[in-house]
Order: C-alpha cells, then structure tokens, then sequence
C-alpha cells in the first residue's frame, strides 16, 4: 500500500467523541488549582507555605530548603552555594534520560531471551507471536477502520486486549518495553502534570491511526473482521481510567466527610446545586470510564 493510499484511509479513522470521553474541561476543571486547594490536606501556614512553594519552584530546589530560607535556617551565602552546586548537577545531567522519557523506560525494560539479536521488524512480530493466546475484545471507541483486504476494502471494527491479560513482564510489540515499564511511563507524566490525562485521553480517543499495529503496509493488525489496537493502547487506556477515577473518590469523600462545606467549595467549583446532582456528575463521569 503506497503512503497516499495511508493517508487517505487514515481520515477515516478520525473518531467521533466515544460514549466513554471525558471532555476536556471536566478533566481541567476535577484537576484544577482549585480543587486541588480544596482537597490539600497540608496544615501548613496558608500564607509562608505558598511562598516556599513559589520559591522551591523558581529555583529548582526542594521544598524544605525553601522553607528554611524564609525562616532564617540558611543564610544568602549558603543559599548561593547550594544554587551553585545545583545548577552545575543540573548541566551534568541535562542529556541524561529522567524518569517519565521514553529513553528511560526502555532502558529498564529487560526483556526475555530471543530479544536480543532480532532487528526491530521481528521484535514486533516475535512480540505479537508471544501474546497471540490472550483473548481480545470489543475496544471502548467510536468508529470503524476501512482496510484493503485481498484487493477489496474491509469495513473493520477495533478490538483490543485487556489489560489483566497481560502480565508485568509481557512485552509490548509496538514500544519494545515491558507491560509493567510502559505503565510506569505514563504513570510518571500523568504525576508530573495534570495537563499529560488531556494530552493522554486525546490519544486514547482520538485518531486510531496513532495506534497503528500494522506491520510493513499494514496500517493494523487484523484477526477476522477486527483490526486489532496494540497493547499499549489497554495500558493507557487503564492509567486515565485510573487517574480519573481516583480524583473522583477523592471528591466523593471530601463531600462525605465534609457536608456543611461540601456546598461552598465543591458545589461551587462543579456548578451543581446539591448533593443529589453532584451524584449525577460523578456517576456519568465513572460511566465514561467505564467503571460503572
């Protein structure tokens, strides 16, 4: 299949919002600065923590040092060296991998015996040979993939593999990684910014194509009338559900175990009246994660 024929089958991938989509202002708006505040649980002076905060954030340092700045522990002159020395680590390890970077993560993928020495083409496909048995299902997204099958053009639906099973150790055709690393991936960039579950649901939700499991001009995978999402669309399926999910008990319980105040701060936030629609909103938004 030639790279025009790609692209155009490709705008036929584009997905309508699914039934399971969390828009992205609910998604802003549950992991919003001011939800955040509601459910911060830290005792700290309102005031010298938020300054702390602000200085341990512009210099790079920990939040500790910051606060002994502000309350006298350490002086100019020992703030300077420790900036020094901070700035000299920084510039020694600025083209060193971090946690959260693909580099990273595959490099802490050990991958079991007959990896090794295959090229990458076979890798992927020794990968797919290894997971072949695990059982497939209907993948939680809108949309069809119109495929080129023995000269005809196949209308096919998606299909993936869930996540229980697979194991730690299983190794993922598309990434090279293990199951457990590539979900140590995602999970490191969802805790380093809120804004990584928008950019993350945009991919899981957004043009299959990005998911390709096709190998040479194959754009998918088939097996029968599905085309087959690779198992790191399951993974980072499950870390979103996840990371919503969690947000919303912590929601849930601020509510429960705070009522009389439960109305002015995360009543407000949400724009609901009540206890009985601030019900309705979580439950609709666990069914779109399907966890309901």
């Amino acid at each position: 299949m030639n790279k025009q024929a790609i692209n155009e089958w490709r705008q036929f991938l584009k997905e309508s919002p699914a039934p399971q989509e969390i828009s992205d202002e609910v998604i802003q708006l549950i992991f919003s600065d001011e939800i955040n505040k509601i459910l911060e649980k830290d005792p700290l002076n309102e005031g010298l923590a938020d300054r702390a905060k602000s200085i341990a954030k512009k210099y790079g340092i920990p939040l500790g040092i910051a606060m002994s700045i502000l309350s006298g522990g350490i002086s100019a002159k020992q703030f300077a060296e420790f900036q020094n020395a901070r700035n000299a680590e920084i510039a020694a390890q600025a083209d060193t991998p971090e946690p959260g970077d693909y580099a990273y993560h595959l490099s802490q993928s050990e991958l079991p015996p007959g990896y090794s020495d295959l090229s990458n083409r076979d890798s992927i496909e020794k990968a797919w040979q290894d997971i072949e048995g695990l059982k497939r299902a209907k993948a939680p997204v809108s949309g069809n993939a119109p495929t080129l099958i023995d000269g005809e053009i196949r209308t096919l639906t998606f299909a993936y593999i869930p996540t229980h099973e697979m194991g730690p150790d299983t190794v993922l055709p598309m990434s090279s990684m293990t199951a457990e690393n590539y979900r140590d991936m995602l999970e490191t960039r969802l805790a380093k910014s809120p804004q990584e579950l928008i950019y993350l649901k945009n991919m899981i939700f957004g043009d299959t194509g990005k998911w390709a499991s096709g190998s040479g001009n194959e754009v998918f995978r088939v097996e029968g009338n599905n085309a087959i999402l690779p198992p790191e669309w399951s993974i980072a399926h499950e870390v979103y559900a996840n990371a919503v999910e969690e947000r919303l008990i912590e929601m849930v319980k601020y509510v429960r175990e705070k009522p009389d105040s439960a109305s002015e701060v995360i009543f407000q936030q949400l724009n609901v009246e009540n206890e009985q629609q601030f019900d309705e909103f979580i439950s609709d938004q666990l069914f779109k994660i399907g966890r309901q």
